[in-house]
Order: C-alpha cells, then sequence, then structure tokens
C-alpha cells in the first residue's frame, strides 16, 4: 500500500507552477517494515494515553465535572466558627512506630506523649492536640480515634487531661 503525496512547486518555479507532481511517494508500509517493532509501540502507547485519560475523568475526583461556582466566594470565618477536623493520625518517630509494631498495647507508645490542649468546634466536636515522640509528631485526635495503628483509643477529653484505653489499661495524661 502506497500513499503518493503530491509536491508543491514554489511560485516563479518554472517546474509546473504549483501543480502536483507524483515524484515524491511516501510508502507508509516501508515505514512499518524497516520498524516492526512500531506495530506495537504505537497502538500500546495510544492505549496508555487513553486509559489515563478515562481513569483521570473517573476518579479524579470529578474535577473535570463539579461544579467550582462556589470557589469564588468571599469566605470569611472568626474563631468561633473554625472547627478541627480530626484524622491528622500520622507518626514519623521510628521509635514510637516500633514500638506500635512491637506490641500495639505496649503503655510505652505513650511514654513521650504531651497533651498540650484541645479544641471544641461550633458543632461541640473536641479534638485533642497531642505530641508524641522525640520529634513531636502532633496528632489531632476526636474520641474513638487510635494514636497511629496502635490499639490505645482516646476515650475522655477534658480541659486538664486525656484519657486513653487499650484493652482493659487506661493512661491518663495530663495538660504539660
Amino acid at each position: 500500500m502506497a500513499l503518493e503525496l503530491p509536491k508543491f512547486a514554489k511560485k516563479g518555479d518554472s517546474s509546473g507552477g504549483g501543480k502536483a507532481k507524483p515524484d515524491v511517494v511516501l510508502k507508509i508500509t516501508n515505514f512499518f517494515d524497516k520498524n516492526p517493532l512500531m506495530k506495537i509501540i504505537i497502538p500500546v502507547i495510544l492505549f496508555v494515553i487513553l486509559v489515563a485519560v478515562i481513569l483521570f475523568i473517573i476518579l479524579g475526583d470529578n474535577i473535570l465535572l463539579s461544579d467550582n461556582s462556589d470557589l469564588h466566594e468571599d469566605v470569611t470565618a472568626n474563631s468561633n466558627q473554625v472547627e478541627v477536623i480530626p484524622g491528622n493520625n500520622v507518626i514519623k518517630d521510628k521509635v514510637v512506630v516500633d514500638l506500635i509494631d512491637a506490641d500495639p498495647l505496649s503503655p510505652d507508645i505513650l511514654a513521650s506523649a504531651k497533651y498540650t490542649g484541645y479544641v471544641t468546634g461550633s458543632s461541640g466536636l473536641k479534638t485533642a492536640l497531642i505530641q508524641i515522640g522525640s520529634q513531636n509528631d502532633n496528632l489531632i485526635l476526636a474520641i474513638g480515634e487510635t494514636v497511629g495503628d496502635s490499639d490505645w483509643e482516646l476515650i475522655e477529653i477534658t480541659r486538664d487531661y486525656v484519657v486513653f484505653k487499650a484493652g482493659e489499661t487506661t493512661k491518663k495524661i495530663s495538660v504539660s
């Protein structure tokens, strides 16, 4: 299979003044004969691009399909309207992580924990601010959340202390 493409002459050229000449022939099949791997590579690349676009649309948190009209609103809040959302439960300190991996019930997990205070949101949700480990990882925990992947669950938040429970053991940590 050969595809013939015309060759156009420049204006003023005596070779035909813009008429197509069949002297330039592009043979697509020759390209694939010389590069047989391209018969596989080009469709694979196109398939990968198609899959990436589909995944972006489906799993992209509805970025393309969502209504972003609320992004242009002027939002202001005073300190009574701001609520700390629990869920910052990442411990980076290797010593604490190793303790959790060795024994999730170990009281040594909370040995370095410091209770720095709490925040009460407008809905009444209390979140405790806990520092743990030598790197002072900051945890924001609500009642029912655990310290990292350990079994130490926060069961009480007060102004002066927090209480954690793991199994039948409880540990009270006062404000530092």
